[in-house]
């Protein structure tokens, strides 16, 4: 491998995004949205400042590339995270061309491609992390040139990118706050040289210039986002089984093998971490954190993907200096676990008989997180017959549920179809940024239908508020959601007849 020609890596790396962004493209349209992606759709309704559980720029990424949700497809809704995936793809094979060489870049690329979290869950799901990741990818690229250009206008030149870059991360997700904690650190400790360089806060002072507005709008809106966020920190009691679930997910979600492989070379590394630092200093915080938090309440595995991500690139340069058959073999196990992983999870999806959660008939299906990606589409079709049916004697213009999940699905796969307004009723922790799209619809006129829809693996009924605004609540019409030639859960469509206008 080290006789390969330095073009031959690049030429390799450019083959694999190319081969990976079109599997990724087939496969986006494949695969229904799941409860977390639809919800970030309705972000993009009305494009604001920030919103209740995030920052905007996953909304402008749906925004963009559904040209205003006028391109209703999954395709089109998840072709952010498929072509960030891609930068990002890059942007680890130049960190690890200037680290060290093109093969470093071409490992990096390769691991990078085998991580669950930043090839499937940021690189194919449209999710904050998505955007998050590609400008961190770019805030580390930046910083180890950076660190290694000795040419004072070049340096300047790329603290002002670097500023740009980190406030546009923050503004994917807040983690984004540690590419800062993490290049400061490193300044503080390993170059404090650049103290002295102003475009060093010139940097700095562009990243609050860009995440100001998001800041405002939260202030302005009663702080709802941070309020909601601390809750999710706050420290507790002690709960081991949440840092034990942490210490699992992050070991699958990045990969075993890459996991397994970070271990090795941060050992290779510990009496030379120096020549790492800057990596370090922009990947373990976050980690760390992550972890730290997990002890006192329940954390999800992919709050530290970046820095895992980041860590690749340690392990690529301990790799680098491996045999040609060890560091290709090794990366060929990683990739193919990965793929085997992500066709077996397709699979479960979309054609396991029945359901994997509870059969009883009151919460059928519940506990079954497959659902989250299964029978929309069908549903949507179901439902666009029962309601041409019911036009013959109702005229609905609303459906209405009562959480964030499964409204916002309810809202994609049934209500939009149809022209239909999806409506949702509840406190502000229930219905999330709905609390907002309610505000932009009609009001409902007196003696005017709607309807409710709910589901049997988060089965609610017609919330009180609702039968009490109504004439009639009629029986729940059931339709079962077939997977595999079996049930797995239904749907209840209530038909609410008369609105009484106060």
């Amino acid at each position: 491998m080290n006789n390969q020609p330095r073009s031959g890596y690049r030429k390799y790396t450019l083959w694999l995004i190319a081969i990976t962004t079109l599997i990724r493209l087939a496969l986006s349209s494949i695969v229904e949205l799941n409860n977390d992606e639809v919800y970030y759709v309705t972000y993009a309704k009305y494009l604001q400042w920030n919103y209740f559980d995030h920052p905007p720029m996953v909304a402008v990424w749906i925004k963009f590339f559904t040209a205003s949700l006028e391109l209703n497809n999954e395709f089109f809704v998840r072709m952010g995270s498929v072509l960030g995936a891609a930068i990002s793809t890059w942007l680890i094979f130049l960190t690890g061309k200037k680290l060290k060489d093109n093969r470093t870049g071409w490992i990096a690329a390769c691991l990078f491609t085998a991580s669950f979290y930043s090839s499937v869950i940021a690189g194919l799901l449209i999710l904050p992390d998505s955007p998050q990741l590609t400008f961190w990818m770019l805030f580390v690229y930046l910083s180890v040139t950076i660190v290694q250009h000795k040419n004072r206008k070049q340096v300047n030149l790329r603290l002002i990118f670097l500023g740009l870059a980190a406030g546009f991360c923050i503004l994917s997700k807040v983690h984004g706050l540690f590419c800062w904690f993490g290049f400061g650190g490193y300044v503080l400790f390993c170059r404090r040289e650049l103290l002295k360089n102003p475009f060093l806060y010139l940097g700095a002072l562009l990243t609050i210039a860009i995440i100001t507005p998001s800041f405002l709008w939260s202030f302005s809106n009663q702080m709802g986002t941070y309020d909601y966020h601390s809750e999710r920190v706050t420290i507790r009691h002690l709960q081991l089984d949440s840092f034990i679930r942490e210490i699992v997910g992050s070991f699958f979600y990045n990969g075993p093998v890459n996991v397994s492989l970070l271990i090795g070379a941060l050992i290779a590394f510990r009496k030379k971490w120096q020549s790492v630092a800057i990596l370090l200093w922009l990947g373990v915080p976050l980690i760390i954190t992550v972890l730290f938090l997990s002890l006192f309440n329940d954390t999800l595995p992919h709050w530290s993907g970046p820095g895992y991500t980041t860590l690749i690139l340690v392990t690529a340069l301990h790799l680098s200096e491996k045999s040609l058959s060890f560091s290709t073999g090794i990366t060929r196990l990683s990739m193919g676990i990965t793929a085997v992983a992500l066709a077996a999870s397709i699979c479960l999806i979309n054609y396991w008989p029945g359901t994997l959660g509870s059969k009883e008939q009151h919460e059928f299906g519940k506990h079954d997180v497959t659902l989250d990606m299964s029978g929309w589409r069908a549903f949507g079709k179901d439902f666009a017959a029962l309601y041409h049916k019911d036009s013959a004697t109702m005229h609905p213009r609303f459906i209405f549920n009562n959480y964030w999940f499964p409204a916002a699905h309810l809202d994609y796969y049934a209500a939009r179809p149809l022209g239909l307004q999806l409506k949702a009723v509840g406190n502000l922790h229930d219905i999330h940024h709905f609390a907002w799209l309610n505000k932009k619809l009609p009001e409902l006129k007196n003696g005017e239908d709607a309807y409710f829809i709910s589901i049997s693996n988060f089965n609610d009924p017609v919330p009180e508020e609702l039968k009490k605004k109504f004439e009639k609540i009629s029986e729940a019409e059931l339709i079962p959601q077939i997977r595999g030639g079996k049930t797995a859960r239904y749907f209840y469509v209530y038909r609410l007849i008369g609105f009484k206008a106060e």
